[in-house]
C-alpha cells in the first residue's frame, strides 16, 4: 500500500536539501575540481530522482490514458538514475583518495560494465520487455525478480567505494573514513527499508541526508586539514588541546612531540620549493606510518609538526621518537632523493588545565629547537645535505627532551 501523504513529505524533504546544498553552493564558488563536479552531479541526480520517485508513485495505478507509458519511463528513468547514482560515488572516492585522472581512465571502462548493462536492459524495460519491473494495462508497477540485480549492483558500487576508504585511508594519510561512514549509514539503512518494502520513499531523503552530512564534514576537511600534506592543521590541534585540557586526568597522558625538518632551508635553496614539497609531503608520510590508532599528526606550520599520542609513561614517548627516527631512515634509503631528511624533535607533556597549553606548546617548541643546536654542532657539512645525519639521542638527551 502507498501512502502518498508520506512519498511526498520525504521526497519533498530530499528535494529541499539537495535545493539548500545546490544554491547555497552556487552562491559561493564555481565548482573546478573533479571531485566537486561529481559531488554536485550526485545531489543534482539525488535532486532528480527525489521528483521523479514521486512522480512515479502519483502515476501508478491512476487510469491515464498514457499512464502505462509514463509509469514505464518514470521507474525505467529511476533505475538507471539509481545505479548512475552509486558508479559516481565509487569515482568520486577513487579521485578523492588518489587524485589521479589516469587512474579513472584505466579502471573506470571496466568497472563501469555492471552499470553499463543495466541501463541499456532498463531502456529495453522501458520499450516493453519485461526485465526489471512491468507495468500491466491497469497501470500497475510490479517488480521481477530481477529487480534485485540492480540493488545488488548498487551495493556494490557503494561497497567499493567503502573498501577503498578502509584500505587505502592509512596508506595515503587520508582523513575520509568517518565522513565516507557517515554518508553510506543513512543510504544503507533507506535503500534496504524500500527495497523489502515497496510503497514507502526512503531512499533518497536517506541519500541526501547522507550528502549534506557529508558536504559538511568535507568543509570541516577544508577548513581543519593542511593542504599540501592532508594532515590535520594548527587550528585543529588548537581545538583538541582546549578540549583535552578541560577533561580530568585518566589512566594515560596526553604526549606531544614536535617536529623539525633539518636543513629545510637549504633543501629549498639548493633543489628548489617543489623538492621542499616533496621533502614535506614526504616526512609526513613516514609520521602518518608511525601514528597508531591513539595518536594523530598535525603540520604545526613550515616544516614544523607535532605528534599527539596518548602515553602511560616517559618511556612511551621516547619509544615513539626512536620508531620516527627509524622511519624516516627507511625512506632515506628508499627514495633517492639528492639530500638526507633528518629531524629534531621535543617533547613535552601536557596537564590538563584551562592555561597550560601555551606553555605545553612552548615547552616541546624550546626542547626541539635545543636538540636542533646540537644537531647543527655536531653536523660537519650543512650544505651537502646528502651527507649529514641527524644525532641520535642518548639516554641524557631523551630526558631533556621529553620531560614534563
Amino acid at each position: 500500500m502507498i501512502n502518498l501523504s508520506a512519498v511526498l513529505i520525504s521526497n519533498g524533504l530530499g528535494a529541499a536539501l539537495m535545493l539548500t546544498l545546490l544554491l547555497s553552493n552556487r552562491k559561493n564558488t564555481r565548482s573546478v575540481f573533479l571531485d566537486e563536479k561529481i559531488f554536485f552531479m550526485m545531489c543534482h541526480t539525488t535532486l532528480i530522482l527525489c521528483i521523479l520517485e514521486t512522480a512515479s508513485f502519483l502515476v501508478d495505478r491512476t487510469a491515464w490514458t498514457f499512464g502505462p507509458v509514463l509509469n514505464r519511463i518514470l521507474n525505467g528513468s529511476l533505475f538507471i538514475l539509481d545505479i548512475s547514482f552509486s558508479f559516481l560515488w565509487t569515482i568520486y572516492v577513487d579521485f578523492k583518495l588518489f587524485g589521479q585522472l589516469r587512474r579513472l581512465y584505466k579502471i573506470y571502462p571496466f568497472v563501469s560494465i555492471p552499470a553499463v548493462c543495466i541501463v541499456a536492459l532498463t531502456v529495453l524495460n522501458i520499450w516493453g520487455i519485461d526485465i526489471f519491473y512491468t507495468v500491466s494495462q491497469e497501470n500497475v508497477y510490479t517488480r521481477t525478480p530481477y529487480t534485485y540485480l540492480v540493488y545488488l549492483f548498487t551495493y556494490i558500487y557503494l561497497a567499493i567505494g567503502a573498501i577503498m576508504v578502509f584500505v587505502y585511508r592509512k596508506k595515503l594519510g587520508k582523513y575520509l573514513f568517518m565522513p565516507m561512514m557517515v554518508f553510506l549509514s543513512p543510504v544503507l539503512i533507506g535503500s534496504l527499508l524500500q527495497m523489502f518494502f515497496y510503497g514507502i520513499a526512503l531512499i533518497w531523503v536517506s541519500v541526501a541526508f547522507g550528502l549534506v552530512s557529508l558536504y559538511i564534514n568535507l568543509q570541516n576537511e577544508i577548513f581543519l586539514l593542511d593542504s599540501l600534506t592532508k594532515l590535520y592543521n594548527r587550528e585543529y590541534l588548537i581545538r583538541y588541546l582546549n578540549y583535552v585540557s578541560q577533561k580530568p586526568t585518566s589512566n594515560t597522558k596526553i604526549a606531544g612531540i614536535m617536529i623539525d625538518i633539518n636543513l629545510f632551508k637549504s633543501i629549498n635553496d639548493n633543489f628548489g620549493h617543489s623538492e621542499g614539497d616533496i621533502a614535506l609531503q614526504l616526512v609526513a608520510k613516514c609520521l602518518m606510518d608511525v601514528a597508531q590508532e591513539n595518536q594523530f599528526v598535525v603540520r604545526y606550520g613550515g616544516d614544523e609538526f607535532i605528534m599527539i599520542c596518548n602515553v602511560r609513561s616517559q618511556h612511551e614517548i621516547e619509544q615513539v621518537m626512536e620508531k620516527i627516527h627509524q622511519r624516516v631512515e627507511e625512506e632515506n634509503q628508499k627514495n633517492e632523493r639528492p639530500y638526507r631528511l633528518s629531524l629534531s624533535m621535543g617533547g613535552a607533556i601536557l596537564n590538563p588545565c584551562p592555561h597550560c597549553i601555551d606553555r605545553f606548546l612552548q615547552t616541546m617548541d624550546a626542547r626541539m629547537y635545543s636538540y636542533k643546536r646540537k644537531f647543527y654542532a655536531e653536523s660537519s657539512d650543512p650544505i651537502i645535505l646528502s651527507q649529514s645525519q641527524s644525532p641520535r639521542p642518548s639516554a641524557d638527551d631523551s630526558l631533556r627532551h621529553f620531560g614534563t
